[in-house]
């Protein structure tokens, strides 16, 4: 696999995704339109699909929508919130029992739903 080129819109994105928690492409985006207007839409899938098949970030497919990215690639679950669309990750769920001798775990897909107490308080 080659190295990535750093670019100022690799630079742009990869600082997003450290003030963002847990954010969608299009959150992405929208924050780097108020500091980096010329970064298009596009740019922002492209850039976020090459970290992705690099392995700096991790994509998730919850359920509710449009695909979130973690910077936590290691194996963890996570909680998300229906109401306001939020995601936490949960550390600490173990490896299922019931896995092949000799299978690496590498990934987990498990995701809580819920209300979070900032939306439970809006009620």
């Amino acid at each position: 696999m080659t190295p990535q080129r750093r670019t100022a819109q690799k630079q742009a994105v990869y600082e997003a995704l450290c003030a963002l928690d847990h954010p969608s492409a299009t959150e992405v985006y929208a924050y780097l339109q108020g500091k980096e207007p010329a970064v298009s839409r596009g740019t922002v899938f492209r850039v976020l699909s090459g970290f992705t098949e690099s392995g700096r970030i991790r994509r998730l497919r919850l359920q509710g929508g449009e695909a979130h990215y973690d910077f936590n690639t290691s194996p963890h679950a996570h909680a998300r919130c229906r109401i306001c669309g939020r995601v936490w990750d949960i550390e600490g769920v173990p490896a299922p029992r019931s896995l092949p001798e000799g299978f690496s775990w590498e990934e987990c897909e498990l995701e809580v739903s819920g209300v979070c107490a900032a939306c439970a308080a809006k009620r």
